[in-house]
Order: structure tokens, then C-alpha cells, then sequence
């Protein structure tokens, strides 16, 4: 069996994701494309790298991810497919896209497509879609068995890949700090990079109050003492809470609420989330 292609972008659903859809199709009409999110903030590599972490442990390995948030388009960033160390692919731009997967999944070995052989034939004046003209192109590709890994490109070391910064987990006294991963629109679920295993370590149980603080660039954003609870349905409508994430970090939300667009919040180590205990 052919391996699934993931594709997330920040293009939106529409004629971009489809052209892409296209090109693959074109390559091998058996391949089968699915989807990841195509609603990640413009530009927003960190964003990407996210997406990547939240979904990807999810899929058969084997699977091959298309990741698409390339603001230095037609430059020479690079462009390349990394292999996972649970064996899945993630066809991208090496800019900051892979730091989930280098940290927290493993990457074996890196190659730079080699654009001469890999890029669509027919859109070589084009410098600006490379989600069309070279990652979904060599991806197809890749997952068709016209190409092996070794023939993307030549390899590069590990070391050369672009990490974007991370603040680490820190325990003073009664607080713990990190900084927000993720703050999802749809629901407003703020995610931080603490994971649950520092609550379960300090013995922290549900019902167990924090005052919780959100900052962006130092400015104090948000400040309230909420409850540790297992879900929303632990609290009243429109009132705030701790909770466990579905990638077991540690997560602030808003019962039938929208903490996200409340405070204007956003991810990444601009944005750091301290909780000390209530005694």
C-alpha cells in the first residue's frame, strides 16, 4: 500500500490546496491526499511546526506530510523532505517548520530537493508557489515510488536544521512557567508546553487552584485564579479553567467560551504563561 499524504498549509481552503491536490493526482491518480489544516496563521512557521506535533504521531508511519508556511518563497532557504524517526516523511521548507519533529519526534536524516529533477516542469518561471511546484510535485513523487528518498537530493547534516527558539519548563517555589504552543480559534484553547507530567510529579490534583498569568513580550494579557479540572463541563458557562490537553500539555480555556479571541492571544516564546499555586 501506497503511504497517505497529509497537506496543511497557510494558503486557506481553495484553489491553492486544490492546484496541489492536482499535481499529486497527476503524478499517481491511486495516491490518496487527505488533508491536515490549511488555517494555520499566515506566515506563522512556529504555527506549522505545531500542527505537525499535534497530528502527525497519529498517522501510520510511513505517511508523508506536505507542510506549506514559507514566507522566504523563492529564496534560498531551502527546500527539503526530512525523515521522522518513526519513519514518517515531512516534505517542507526548512524554516523553523521542523522544530517539533527534530525535538520531540526524532529526525533521522535531511535531504535538499534537488530542484532540477524535482520541480514541475511546466511552471519553471514561477517563483512564488512552491506548494504547488515543488513540495506537493516532489511529495507525489516520493509516495508513488517514482523516487526513493536518496533521490530528493543530497543530504545534510542534522545540525544545519532551522529550530525556532523555545523557552524551557521551569519550576521556582509554588510556579511553574513555559511559554504558549498553541492558541486555537475555534475554541480558544491556550496551550502551554508544560506537560502534565510536571503537575503529576508535584503531586497537583484536580481542584487544585492557580493564579494564572499570561504575558506577551513581558505586558501582562491575561490574570485570573483558576481551578485544575478533567474538562469543561466542570465549570459553569463562560468561566475559565485548567485542563489537560489532547497532547497531555498543560491548557487554559473558556467553558462554550473563546479565551483566544477574548485576550488576543497568540503562540510562541513571545508569549509566556506562569501558574502559582493558590494555598
Amino acid at each position: 500500500m501506497k503511504p497517505f499524504l497529509v497537506m496543511q498549509t497557510d494558503f486557506g481552503q481553495g484553489i491553492a490546496t486544490s492546484t496541489m491536490r492536482g499535481v499529486i493526482l497527476s503524478i499517481d491518480p491511486h495516491l490518496r491526499v487527505f488533508d491536515n489544516s490549511h488555517d494555520i496563521r499566515p506566515f506563522n512557521t512556529y504555527e506549522a511546526s505545531y500542527a505537525l506535533f499535534f497530528t502527525l504521531p497519529f498517522w501510520p508511519p510511513g505517511s508523508i506530510f506536505i507542510s506549506v508556511v514559507d514566507p522566504g518563497v523563492g529564496t534560498n532557504r531551502r527546500a527539503s523532505v526530512a525523515l521522522l524517526a518513526n519513519g514518517s516523511y515531512v516534505v517542507t521548507p526548512d524554516n523553523g517548520s521542523l522544530t517539533h519533529m527534530k525535538k520531540v519526534i526524532g529526525i533521522q536524516a535531511i535531504r535538499e530537493i534537488d530542484q532540477t529533477r524535482h520541480r514541475l516542469p511546466s511552471t519553471r518561471k514561477v517563483d512564488i508557489f512552491h506548494g504547488r511546484d515543488l513540495f506537493a510535485y516532489c511529495a507525489g513523487k516520493l509516495a508513488s515510488g517514482v523516487i526513493s528518498f536518496e533521490e530528493v537530493g543530497p543530504s545534510y547534516p542534522l545540525d544545519e536544521i532551522v529550530l525556532l527558539p523555545q523557552l524551557p519548563v521551569q519550576v521556582d517555589g509554588r510556579t511553574i512557567s513555559g511559554m504558549l504552543e498553541s492558541a486555537d480559534r475555534r475554541f480558544g484553547l491556550v496551550c502551554s508546553n508544560i506537560p502534565y507530567t510536571v503537575f503529576e510529579d508535584r503531586g497537583i490534583d484536580h481542584g487544585d487552584r492557580f493564579m494564572v498569568s499570561i504575558r506577551h513580550q513581558g505586558r501582562l494579557v491575561f490574570q485570573e485564579t483558576l481551578p485544575f479540572l478533567p474538562s469543561f463541563g466542570h465549570v459553569d458557562k463562560g468561566e475559565a479553567l485548567i485542563m489537560v490537553s489532547e497532547t497531555q500539555q498543560i491548557q487554559v480555556a473558556i467553558n462554550q467560551g473563546n479565551l483566544s479571541l477574548d485576550y488576543d492571544l497568540e503562540s510562541g516564546p513571545d508569549w509566556t504563561i506562569d501558574l502559582e499555586a493558590v494555598l
